[in-house]
């Protein structure tokens, strides 16, 4: 049976279920289909053990725009975040932990340099002033490269936010654009240890050499996420990230957006040059009169399109997107809390409230990317771990917890034919040894465990080569090169489809932008037919 809609949104990812509620606020019937059983894409709370919930695979929330939060109500449907304690980094054999408060965070950090912790206070100032160029871009539509007045409107506006720095300021901005993370980190700081958890930092938002020009773009992750008006906050959401795309579908709902899960679509229909609607698995046609694609590009165009529909240069292009992130995800079920072999046993401390982060040095570092280039498993992993049931008891049963870990770099392609499938329990069994080196008692209190190898996270969660940002944030991928020029205002070279998710600009992170940029365009075209 055909059914019509004005929009139909492939994919009820956060971004999606972002565009659906814009869109229907202005008027637009429109129709999100997800392939899973579960609304909310990547950014979910599931089930790994009976009575244990934890956020499966994005864990954190930073990015998430406040006009976002503020338009679609997102509070008034139950999102709720969370604040952690502070970060714990681990690196060779020794911890820094920060919590906020000046006079010991000093001290911690001078037991490694004395210079240090200005240093870092300067940096991160640096990073947030520089950064507030970046974040005036986020719900900005990037201009065409073949300027037109409008194009060189957003041109002059960007122009205008960057001579608002200083000279120095300017002059750091396209430092950090085009140096490489290991001369930025070089030319900062003093200490091993405060250089490797900065160059740490950079792994987190994307797949490169620290040697690499561009290689520091990650430090604007750190700057352009505000939450509640605070610049740089990352929170746990209450309830699992699932909270905050629960509170989306929920608002959709309630304003007449019609969401369907285990609805895989399997093709865009295209008619003339025109996108048409969506064909689902098992034949049932959908009738639209234009489609948002929050898949990443290289799904969108080289797997839900025939070849045939698009230029044989931009089917080029696509595949040549260099894809990163790669990671796997263990999410634990624990009977009891982990012990730090850095504090006093048997006791809950603000560590376990915190962003832990195990790492190696800034050599060890850059072997894992060379490895993981190469298709091999690093030695010594970089770890980011959280243990949410510390602050929210909904997540399991009293006096127990469950505990996310996101490792990096592990590739997707393997070397010599290996499997994922083969391994990735024996991995996610050598990661865990890896943590007991921090954690002593951590093996002796799981008692149920979810392993996400890449390969899982593209099969289950529909991530081309298991990156959750849709692409890497490289400078030629990013702003009005990303995906393409041709698709970087959210229009594709086929009339009425449109890209809503992270591969389209700003990029990936739990931000919404990309949702709200795109049903932002799609309603602008509509007002002139």
């Amino acid at each position: 049976m055909n059914q019509n809609y004005y929009d139909i949104i492939v994919g009820g990812g956060h971004n999606g279920l972002t565009a659906a509620g814009y869109l229907v606020k202005a008027g637009l019937k429109t129709l999100v289909l997800e392939r899973r059983s579960v609304v909310g894409g990547a950014v979910v709370t599931e089930e790994i053990h009976p009575e244990y919930r934890i956020s499966t695979v994005s864990y954190v929330v930073s990015l998430l725009r406040s006009e976002v939060i503020r338009d679609l109500e997102l509070k008034r449907h139950g999102f709720e975040m969370i604040r952690m304690d502070g970060t714990l980094a681990v690196c060779d054999d020794d911890y820094l932990f920060l919590c906020g408060d000046e006079e010991h965070d000093r001290k911690e950090v001078e037991r490694f340099s004395s210079v240090d912790y200005d240093a870092m206070t300067q940096f991160d100032a640096m990073v947030q002033m520089i950064g507030e160029v970046i974040r005036n871009q986020m719900l900005r539509e990037p201009p065409k490269l073949d300027a037109g007045l409008l194009d060189l409107a957003a041109l002059a506006r960007l122009g205008i936010d960057i001579r608002r720095l200083s000279p120095d300021l300017r002059y750091r901005l396209i430092q950090m654009l085009t140096s490489s993370a290991y001369d930025l980190i070089e030319r900062w700081f003093d200490s091993p240890m405060i250089k490797s958890m900065y160059a740490s930092a950079c792994f987190s938002g994307n797949f490169a050499s620290l040697h690499q020009p561009g290689s520091a773009i990650p430090f604007f992750h750190m700057a352009i996420g505000e939450l509640d008006g605070e610049k740089g906050a990352w929170r746990l959401v209450r309830g699992g990230m699932g909270g905050i795309t629960q509170a989306m579908a929920n608002f959709a709902r309630s304003k007449g957006v019609d969401i369907r899960t285990a609805a895989s679509v399997v093709k865009i229909l295209v008619e003339k040059g025109r996108a048409v609607g969506v064909q689902l698995e098992g034949g049932e046609i959908l009738n639209s009169r234009c489609v948002l694609a929050n898949t990443d590009p290289k799904r969108t165009f080289l797997k839900l399109l025939d070849p045939d529909q698009l230029d044989p240069e931009f089917v080029k292009d696509i595949r040549q997107i260099r894809m990163g992130h790669s990671s796997l995800r263990i999410s634990l079920a624990l009977k009891g809390l982990p012990d730090f072999r850095f504090f006093a046993p048997g006791e809950a401390g603000p560590w376990h409230r915190s962003d832990i982060c195990i790492f190696p040095n800034v050599a060890g570092l850059e072997a894992n990317f060379f490895a993981a280039a190469a298709g091999h498993l690093p030695k010594a992993p970089r770890l980011e771990i959280t243990i949410p049931s510390t602050v929210d008891d909904s997540l399991a049963p009293a006096g127990h917890h469950v505990m996310s870990v996101l490792a990096k770099y592990y590739p997707y392609h393997l070397t010599d034919g290996v499997s994922w499938d083969d391994i990735k329990e024996d991995v996610a069994d050598d990661i865990i040894e890896y943590m007991a080196r921090v954690m002593p008692n951590l093996p002796n209190l799981i008692i149920g465990r979810q392993m996400l190898s890449p390969l899982d996270l593209e099969t289950i969660y529909g991530l081309t080569e298991s990156d959750i940002f849709h692409g890497r944030h490289d400078l030629d991928q990013i702003f009005s090169l990303r995906p393409h020029p041709r698709a970087a205002q959210y229009r594709t070279p086929v009339e009425n489809l449109y890209l809503c998710g992270s591969g389209a600009h700003p990029g990936g992170g739990v931000s919404g932008a990309p949702g709200h940029n795109a049903a932002r365009r799609v309603i602008a075209d509509f007002k002139r037919r």
